[in-house]
């Protein structure tokens, strides 16, 4: 069976890739087949030549400035943005005005490749290695395999893949004109099945470009961020250093390896949090009127539930087992929890309640100025949407202890819970976290 790693485009995201490739090398999972687009293709040339600590060395030290010069330019002024072709105006994405009005030069990339990368050493390793470039001006895909480059061609090919238009200029090729990878395919999953791949392990750096749609029988695993990994031009080391943890972090949870969802824990973390929790959750629920009792057996199927599932883009079946760590990730995301860490259970309560102390300390928390008013419940909502999130969830934490002790249902607290139910079922897991604290 063959193997495929295929790497997306995202220029300075590309440094989570370097993360995953850490996994795999400790999980032992092997490949034959790499593929790559834009820096996709940089990354899977040093992945197929087995060079990783020289990867490591270059995502450590570069910067901005090591990738490209830039200068002004007046292509903002020949090239009407509103008229570019969509494909090109899909690509440009993140990359926003400075794509049209700061001229690039590739030159300390290709330096860079020297550097870094050795030929001879990928064309001997045994990997079957692929590149997306797309042809200018038409925008079409054009795959080109090692083994139909020239010798001492690599380079050329690797700065196509890379070259951002119209900033930089299409690079040429035996006559021909080249333009990045992403402007006709960012993911190229395709080239890969081309080249004979029976399984493929894909990273999707979530950045702009054309992802082409394909169709397979075989398995497809694809591992994406789900927190920022920064701006796309932007080398910074350490934000280098914070992507390759991500990168990391998600992959040995896509294998089972560590828990969690966005966040990560040492394996069976995870279940026990769930274990303490469900209690409190369940008797809460009930309790302020999200859940009726004739529900308590399946609360997981409630309304309220579903409605955190769809925010989190989770899978309302696995609810029954992640619940816990859907609400505790919401909490810590809504706080800004550092999501690098391999957590346990207690530093994950700590580093959540360390973040939210300020907010409960706040003498002036406007959402709570607004809710004390007589208004009616409609303004009060409207008021909302422009509100801190933690204000809001600080606001929510608020009212728990007094649901706990009381009969009567919260009809605000009930009509918050499908408003904003991400602030709503964070409030609910500090208000547990306090509680056990005390």
């Amino acid at each position: 069976m063959k193997r495929a790693v295929v790497l997306a485009g995202g220029g300075a995201k590309g440094s989570y890739q370097f993360g995953f490739w850490r996994a795999l090398r400790e999980l032992g999972i092997d490949f034959q087949i790499v593929t790559g687009s834009s820096v996709g293709a940089l990354n899977g040339a040093l992945m197929a030549s087995g060079l990783y600590e020289n990867g490591l060395e270059m995502w450590h030290n570069i910067t901005t400035d090591d990738i490209i010069t830039t200068s002004p330019s007046t292509l903002s002024k020949v090239i009407d943005t509103d008229n570019i072709a969509s494909s090109l105006k899909s690509f440009l994405g993140d990359l926003g005005e400075s794509a049209v009005t700061v001229k690039m030069d590739p030159f300390p990339l290709g330096e860079l490749i020297a550097k870094y990368l050795d030929e001879k050493h990928l064309r001997e390793s045994g990997i079957d290695f692929g590149i997306m470039v797309s042809e200018y001006p038409n925008m079409k895909t054009h795959p080109v395999r090692l083994s139909e480059i020239p010798y001492g061609m690599l380079r050329d090919y690797l700065l196509a893949s890379s070259t951002v238009f119209p900033s930089m200029d299409p690079k040429e090729i035996a006559g021909k004109k080249f333009v990045d990878g992403g402007y006709s395919d960012n993911f190229p999953i395709n080239l890969a099945l081309d080249m004979g791949a029976e399984d493929i392990i894909g990273v999707n750096l979530r950045a702009s470009g054309i992802e082409a749609k394909y169709e397979t029988d075989y398995p497809v695993r694809v591992i994406r961020p789900w927190f920022e990994l920064g701006p796309t031009m932007d080398f910074v080391p350490d934000i280098a250093d914070r992507n390759i943890a991500l990168g990391y972090n998600d992959t040995m949870r896509s294998f089972g390896k560590l828990d969690g969802c966005c966040y990560t824990f040492e394996k069976g973390e995870c279940e026990k949090m769930q274990k303490d929790f469900e209690k409190y959750c369940v008797d809460m629920l009930v309790k302020c009127g999200t859940v009726a009792i004739s529900e308590k057996d399946q609360y997981t199927k409630s309304l309220a539930v579903k409605g955190l599932a769809e925010k989190r883009q989770h899978r309302i079946g696995l609810m029954d087992k992640d619940l816990a760590v859907v609400c505790a990730e919401t909490a810590a995301e809504t706080f800004f929890v550092q999501p690098t860490p391999i957590y346990t259970v207690e530093s994950f309560e700590k580093a959540i309640l360390d973040a939210f102390r300020p907010f409960e300390e706040k003498e002036d928390n406007p959402v709570s100025a607004v809710f004390r008013t007589p208004k009616p419940l409609n303004y009060k909502l409207g008021q909302l949407s422009g509100a801190d999130k933690r204000d809001i969830t600080a606001y929510l934490v608020s009212l728990w202890p007094e649901i706990a002790s009381s009969e009567n249902p919260n009809r605000d607290l009930r009509t918050l819970c499908r408003y904003v139910p991400k602030e709503f079922f964070a409030s609910l897991y500090i208000s547990f976290l306090k509680l056990k604290g005390e």
